[in-house]
């Protein structure tokens, strides 16, 4: 899908067909006074008549992402006018720029405006020079992702899109680079986004391997696919146990960036991804077994951030790690009771065919520490229960890194995409112990999310600064920001683990 172009205009050229005036709300300690709008751009007298009618009419009150279009309302030359609320002055931050962007977007498809100028001091004249460029680009973030649809699979229609956005009163110089890392990352997004609204039977793991390929050949990524006889060969038995069941083949795809020099240790990036999760033999109830195609946002995060730092070209080597496959309850599926064996010997009790992203992980965690990372980073839909504790406008964290933690903790404050850490204490072992096995792949129910973490760490040697993102309840079908689509994938933690690569701090 194409993206909206956004622009600069130090002064006003040809009319788009829309002024859009940002407004805050004016800040009353006063029990019972009414919200009015508040304009914080430069006023002339065509704007101070309108918002003397607001206040009057109580129309629109600037509260946070509140739109208007004034239809036929022409200002300064402009044939119609948008109202575009923005909250609390005192509380306005980077994330609700973003929002605000995307509450632009909407309003301006609704109103099948093609081009729409935005007057820019009405948003940033509060904002420190410093600071103006991430403002500006949470800003296109928050408008080039709020146009995303997965229409691939639709009859071609006639459906209108938004095709520009001009900023008035900005000087382009500085600000171009923070827009062009906007039109970056949103296109690393939707990319993630969309390899998750593909159904199961169009991307099958194979299709994953082919999609990626031509991806790392766009962005000047190695991409590398092993096949299911090369999997034999590195001994995935956990991992080629879950694909038993499936008339689909596993891959393991590799991608790799290397920015930094030979010499220097990659950051590794895992993700799981189980293109269509029935359960196995522990079969999943029929209800909203169709969103079970999500079951591979993970490995999603991790192809939409490969793609990123390749397009910014980041001074790091960093590779990513995707274990694909179907996990369905054939002839030949794998059954509670059996004993799989990892790749590095480690045997494994099945006691549910429905805790499997975290078998597949574990090879796949394997298979990365013998190739020596500075760190590791995975990113699955792993838990049911983390959607218990956190909702679904939180991704639940733990690791065995305080430092990489707190990094990863940092880079969410900066990006809006909020993060919760939870214990992996050890207590949570005793219940993954088996009398038959080394470990078992589930226990009971209570802290099942920090326990399929502690399942996890099993796998990795203490020496790896490592930390599992469980993104089950974040990663689609967002309804709490405005610029993730509710009907569709998020493609949550590309922005975040873009920027903590951006800014990374060698461990301890």
């Amino acid at each position: 899908m194409s993206q909206p172009k956004i622009d600069f205009s130090e002064r006003a050229g040809a009319k788009t067909d829309a002024l859009v005036l940002g407004w805050f709300q004016e800040e009353t300690k006063e029990k019972g006074k009414r919200v009015t709008p508040h304009f914080a751009g430069k006023s002339n007298k065509e704007i101070e008549q309108l918002l003397a009618r607001l206040r009057a009419s109580n129309h629109f009150t600037g509260k946070r992402n509140e739109t208007d279009l004034l239809r036929f309302y022409g200002l300064e030359g402009y044939p119609n006018t948008i109202l575009l609320g923005l909250g609390s002055a005192q509380k306005w931050n980077t994330e609700f720029s973003r929002q605000a962007g995307a509450a632009l977007y909407h309003i301006q498809k609704r109103g099948r405006l093609k081009g729409v100028t935005l007057q820019a001091d009405s948003l940033f004249s509060k904002v420190d020079n410093k600071h103006q460029a991430s403002y500006v680009q949470a800003f296109c973030e928050g408008y080039l992702l709020a146009g995303y649809e997965y229409r691939d699979l639709k009859k071609h229609e006639e459906i209108f899109s938004p095709g520009f956005l001009e900023f008035h009163g900005l000087a382009k110089g500085k600000l171009a680079e923070a827009t062009e890392r906007a039109f970056v990352l949103s296109a690393a997004v939707n990319f993630a986004r969309s390899l998750g609204d593909r159904p199961g039977n169009v991307l099958t793991p194979t299709e994953f391997g082919r999609v990626l390929e031509k991806m790392a050949k766009d962005v000047g990524l190695r991409c590398t696919v092993l096949d299911k006889a090369a999997i034999e060969k590195e001994k995935m038995g956990l991992f080629l146990g879950v694909a038993k069941g499936s008339a689909e083949d596993p891959r393991f795809i590799v991608l790799e960036h290397r920015g930094g020099k030979k010499t220097d240790k990659h950051i590794a990036l895992v993700g799981k991804g189980i293109t269509f999760d029935s359960g196995g033999i522990s079969l999943k109830p029929a209800q909203r077994m169709e969103d079970m195609k999500y079951d591979m946002m993970g490995a999603a995060a991790v192809a939409g951030i490969m793609q990123a730092v390749a397009n910014l070209k980041l001074p790091l080597n960093i590779t990513g790690y995707i274990a694909t496959t179907e996990n369905m309850p054939g002839g030949r599926a794998q059954k509670p009771g059996d004993v799989a064996r990892s790749s590095n010997g480690k045997t494994v009790e099945i006691i549910n065919t429905d805790a499997e992203g975290r078998l597949i992980l574990a090879d796949a965690l394997e298979y990365v520490q013998r190739r020596e990372p500075q760190a590791i980073l995975d990113f699955a839909t792993l838990t049911g229960a983390v959607v218990d504790a956190l909702g679904t406008v939180t991704s639940g964290i733990m690791g065995n890194h305080p430092g990489l933690i707190q990094q990863i903790k940092d880079a969410a404050q900066v990006t809006g995409e909020r993060v919760w850490e939870l214990p992996l204490y050890e207590e949570y072992e005793e219940d993954l112990k088996s009398s038959v096995a080394d470990i078992k792949n589930s226990g009971i129910r209570e802290a099942g999310a920090s326990k399929g973490g502690t399942f996890l760490k099993f796998f990795v040697e203490p020496k790896f600064p490592w930390v599992h993102c469980d993104i089950a309840g974040s990663s689609y079908h967002r309804k709490d920001l405005n610029y993730h689509p509710p009907k569709y994938g998020a493609g949550v933690m590309v922005r975040l683990v873009t920027h903590l690569l951006e800014t990374w701090k060698p461990l301890k």
